[in-house]
């Protein structure tokens, strides 16, 4: 196994590439903390996860909200004693506890850019402040966030999602520096799709209403949904930079997918 005795924190491991990389990393020995705003959703895996043998636990949590970022922390340090691999998954730019669709710039409000923000840049931020202390003083941990191919070439009526994202990569070589002489790695996966059950239904429900501005000629169109990577594909990205395999990566951006066809996550 190669996550033997390792305790892995996942934010967003209810559903999509959290699910996946939860499932895939307490199959690999790991002890597995889901934290996760839909607690059906986290506990319906965590069955899943005991029932082929595995150890883990779920909790409630906004990943936007400070306080609740460091009780996950705080809990799985009871539950577990140590914290060592972060995987900060949650986050996206449609669906449930985001909103309901994509919007220009030119009529966003403050509010909707606060909130796409916080949901995928100030979360994983969160997540990381809880316990990036307690990898510091142990010398050890690694750390996994997940950025978007909209963070490089861009994705019209999604601004702020591209900037968010594009704060993901910075956060993620900036903080490797820092964390080098700590035996801490980090690092993020950037796909160009993924092909979660929330964005299948978004773009069958985009397909269903037809050309919206900002698509087709010049605009961005979205590109089709069998080119985005599986859940479980991601998922075993994932693996690689918590496992030992990635021991001399840090500050790395792995695009995964094909750069030319930006899509939702």
């Amino acid at each position: 196994m190669k996550l033997k005795d390792k305790v892995a924190i996942v934010v967003g491991g209810g559903s999509g590439v959290g699910r996946a990389s939860s499932k895939l990393l307490a199959q690999e020995g790991a002890k597995v903390m889901i934290g996760d705003i839909n607690i059906e959703n986290a506990n319906k895996v965590a069955a899943d996860i005991r029932a082929a043998g595995g150890e883990v636990s779920t909790m409630q949590m906004d990943m936007t909200k400070e306080k609740d970022a460091i009780k996950l922390a705080e809990t799985t340090l009871k539950k577990y004693g140590k914290i060592d691999i972060l995987c900060n998954i949650a986050g996206g730019s449609v669906g449930p506890n985001i909103r309901e669709n994509l919007e220009p710039f030119s009529g966003q409000t403050k509010e909707v850019w606060n909130r796409i923000i916080d949901i995928n840049l100030n979360g994983a931020r969160n997540c990381t402040r809880a316990v990036i202390n307690h990898m510091m003083e142990r010398r050890t941990g690694k750390i996994v966030s997940f950025s978007s191919i909209a963070a490089i070439s861009g994705m019209a009526n999604g601004v702020d999602y591209s900037a968010a994202k594009a704060g993901i990569i910075a956060f993620t070589k900036s903080l490797a520096m820092e964390m080098s002489p700590y035996g801490v790695y980090v690092n993020c996966i950037t796909p160009s799709g993924t092909a979660s059950e929330r964005i299948k239904a978004f773009m069958a429900k985009r397909q269903a209403e037809g050309p919206r501005p900002g698509q087709g000629q010049g605009g961005g169109q979205a590109p089709a949904i069998s080119m985005f990577a599986e859940p479980e594909e991601l998922a075993e990205a994932v693996l690689f930079l918590v496992s030992d395999a990635s021991n001399h990566m840090s500050g790395q951006n792995i695009i995964f997918g094909v750069p030319s066809t930006p899509g939702p996550r």
